[in-house]
């Protein structure tokens, strides 16, 4: 490969908003992560067919003509050396279309707004993850345990993004204990190793706080979530699944799983 080659953008940004687009593209540029970028998925698939280089595409999911999930079909059926790594995002959160990103393999699901820094590190995941790949080629094994990794917060990101769906259709405050809501923010959590305290899992219920305080008493007593100092500061307070609440909901998302034809092992 020629130093022009090795040098040239590996990551195609897809949208058909020309702000964000350059927007995106800018701040990457900034971290160190130079793009191409396609207005259109017409414009893509071409990019995509004269720049071998490309590895990653973060396109959205809402476009005219060719949407992201039509764009990725086609992309699956064209002869690369490499298959490329996908990154949807939308302003829209559906979970049917999330569910058709995770069939087509994508590596992560994004929401609107959203900030470079955001795209940067699911872009430096996806590369991580293409390295992996490389490195365990012809290990069917190690490929399987890749792909059932990065379903899984996937999948869970894409039934905690259904919640703007049902807030959007239905009246809103018609779904208003947040429970349910909780426990999928600490699995996800969980799924992505991020550590999740009392006050943003307050914050991400999008209830009262007083009330959402009562309903992790409430979880508590039910033996499904258990509260720890943060080692790392001791004023802050960590929520986390135990391992009852853990199973419970690892059987949820294996039979919702199931239902839409995906596997997570």
């Amino acid at each position: 490969m020629s130093a022009e080659a090795s040098e040239a953008p590996r990551v195609l940004l897809v949208d058909d908003d020309p702000d964000i687009l350059i927007e995106l593209s800018e701040g990457l540029t900034t971290l160190g992560i130079p793009t191409r970028m396609a207005d259109t998925a017409v414009k893509a698939l071409d990019l995509v067919q004269r720049h071998e280089e490309l590895q990653v595409i973060v396109t959205d999911l809402q476009m005219p003509r060719i949407d992201g999930i039509e764009l990725l079909q086609k992309l699956s059926m064209r002869k690369r050396a490499r298959a490329l790594a996908a990154i949807v995002i939308t302003g829209h959160a559906s979970l049917d279309r999330a569910v058709g990103a995770l069939r087509l393999k994508a590596v992560d699901f994004l929401q609107k707004p959203l900030l470079p820094e955001e795209v940067a590190h699911a872009i430096e995941r996806a590369f991580a993850l293409l390295e992996d790949e490389d490195a365990s080629e012809g290990d069917d094994t190690t490929a399987s345990r890749t792909t059932v990794s990065t379903a899984r917060p996937n999948y869970l990101k894409a039934l905690v993004s259904a919640r703007a769906d049902r807030d959007a259709i239905f009246q809103a405050g018609l779904f208003s204990d947040p429970a349910w809501d909780m426990l999928l923010d600490l699995a996800v959590a969980e799924a992505t190793g991020r550590p999740i305290s009392v006050t943003s899992l307050c914050i991400a219920s999008g209830a009262p706080t007083t009330t959402a305080l009562r309903r992790i008493e409430d979880l508590k007593d039910a033996g499904l979530l258990d509260r720890i100092p943060d080692p790392q500061d001791r004023r802050r307070v960590l929520v986390h699944l135990t391992e009852e609440g853990r199973k419970r909901m690892e059987a949820f998302v294996q039979r919702q799983a199931s239902r839409l034809g995906i596997t997570i092992d």
